[in-house]
């Protein structure tokens, strides 16, 4: 069962209150400086944590602390919960299981162990906007220092999960309120790797080994009561000039963002995290190391070629430079024979470049991938066009998350939505289609006082077909001045 994530945050950069649902596509709409590329961001580091670490059975929680003492019978109950896990697992897809129930003893081991992520939580936020500490992400001005809630679904219960992180005193706090007797999932073959994690020369092994084996059992049994993993990407709104970057300059640059969160004393870095990893990711993409693969990708890729032809009318290609390493991101007009360098190419080329290259070789299905401002550069026409391929984009299984200033992407939103009431004549939704509860869309806007902005959701008007998100009011603000321009020559109408 996924677990959507709310996300409600309180004194956050320019974010005075906001309370967000994070849906298969979350839109972020407002005025420049109100927040939305902030929260996107914040959006990103809480997934790239929640996600961090090895993809297997080892533990995404921090180690670099000494575990403090098991709760009485916690060890006895951690085999008896790994052996009933791994039992249901090896008995086929065709058991119905309906998950184990943790026991009291190992829930208040899971909530020992919780309150002790909240430094490693609070560094890769801290990486991931570029600052030193937790303290220039809070708002100016506000007394109670910055909050961020969690809210998500917990397997087998009805009372929702919430982790509230916090930066006060120079330092980060995380403190979990988890329902009690969740379920966790049989189907998934991660447990026989823990059950024999903790058999594995068990009598003969130190005390503190066998304690600290328990525990990494315990952060594995943790994962299914925390938000549900998705990995995520970030295209940044300045992405065509990071591409266009000279290659030893970029990797200057990203092996000094790849000090940040190691340690308080480091300088603040040149790019923030969400720039060096989008750098990493493209250096990655033209590396000998294989792009991710399978059947349920095909559709992405399919999607990618589909907005080389309909809106580039080119093909984006990419190639390793000899000696360096890195990419040298080319672009080749339909009918030509040679490429041009992505820098000799129009602006929209260079936009939407990125965007084929991650669905050609790096998002797959459940994944988050974040778009900034994905109208620049391009023509109202071509934004419609590609509101269009962003739904399609959803609708392959990719979650999507957007900023945006453009009223021509809301608009065809709008019709996206609308058109999930039809059918085509085989009884089929249209591929340009979300339904309504499918998609979010929150308006950032500036408080009069200067006190932050505040966000809200804005529903889609049943009668306009429009989100109200404030542009219809600048179109007629715009007219009116026009009306008393043309007044005294009597023009108007």
């Amino acid at each position: 069962m996924d677990r959507p994530l709310t996300l409600d945050v309180t004194d956050c950069g320019p974010v005075a209150r906001a309370c967000v649902e994070l849906r298969p596509l979350t839109v972020f709409v407002g005025p420049g400086n109100t927040g939305k590329s902030w929260l996107a961001t914040l959006a990103y580091a809480l997934h790239r944590h929640f996600e961090t670490g090895p993809r297997s059975a080892r533990p995404w929680f921090w180690t670099g602390f000494e575990e403090p003492t098991l709760p009485e019978g916690a060890r006895k109950d951690v085999f008896e919960i790994l052996a009933r896990l791994t039992l249901a697992g090896s008995r086929g897809s065709n058991v119905v299981e309906e998950g184990v129930t943790l026991t009291a003893p190992v829930e208040t081991a899971i909530r020992l162990h919780l309150g002790r992520q909240g430094a490693p939580i609070g560094a890769e936020i801290e990486r991931c906007f570029g600052v030193d500490t937790g303290g220039h992400l809070a708002r100016h001005g506000s007394d109670g220092g910055m909050h961020i809630l969690l809210r998500h679904a917990v397997e087998g219960v009805p009372t929702p999960a919430a982790h509230e992180l916090a930066f006060g005193d120079q330092e980060w706090t995380f403190l979990s309120a988890i329902p009690d007797r969740p379920r966790i999932r049989a189907s998934d073959d991660k447990w026989t790797d823990f059950l024999d994690l903790l058999s594995a020369k068990a009598e003969n092994e130190p005390e503190g080994v066998q304690t600290s084996r328990v525990w990494e059992a315990i952060g594995g049994l943790a994962r299914d009561v925390l938000p549900k993993r998705h990995r995520a990407f970030y295209l940044p709104a300045d992405r065509t000039g990071l591409m266009n970057a000279h290659s030893a300059i970029v990797r200057a640059l990203i092996q000094s963002a790849a000090r940040v969160g190691t340690g308080r004393t480091n300088p603040v870095p040149a790019l923030s995290g969400v720039r060096a990893d989008f750098l990493e990711q493209l250096a990655e993409i033209a590396s000998s190391r294989p792009t991710r693969s399978g059947h349920d990708r095909e559709g992405l890729r399919s999607l990618g070629k589909r907005i080389e032809d309909g809106i580039l009318r080119g093909a984006v290609e990419v190639e390793t430079l000899p000696g360096v390493g890195y990419p040298r991101f080319t672009y080749r007009p339909s009918g030509w024979e040679t490429n041009l360098p992505l820098t000799n190419t129009s602006s929209m080329v260079s936009e939407l470049a990125p965007v084929v290259l991650y669905l050609r070789h790096v998002v797959a299905p459940d994944d988050v991938l974040i778009i900034d401002e994905p109208e620049s550069h391009l023509h109202p026409g071509m934004q419609v066009k590609f509101m269009r391929q962003i739904a399609e984009i959803v609708r392959a299984g990719v979650r999507v998350i957007v900023t945006t200033h453009s009223e021509w992407l809301l608009e065809e939103l709008g019709n996206v939505v609308g058109r999930s009431r039809r059918t085509d004549r085989d009884g089929e939704s249209s591929a340009e289609s979300l339904a309504a509860r499918d998609v979010g869309v929150w308006l950032f806007e500036p408080a009069a006082n200067g006190g932050g902005s505040t966000v809200k959701e804005i529903e889609l008007d049943a009668d306009t077909g429009l989100y109200p998100s404030g542009f219809a009011a600048v179109a007629a603000a715009l007219h009116n001045v026009w009306a008393e321009i043309a007044e005294p020559r009597g023009d108007t109408e």
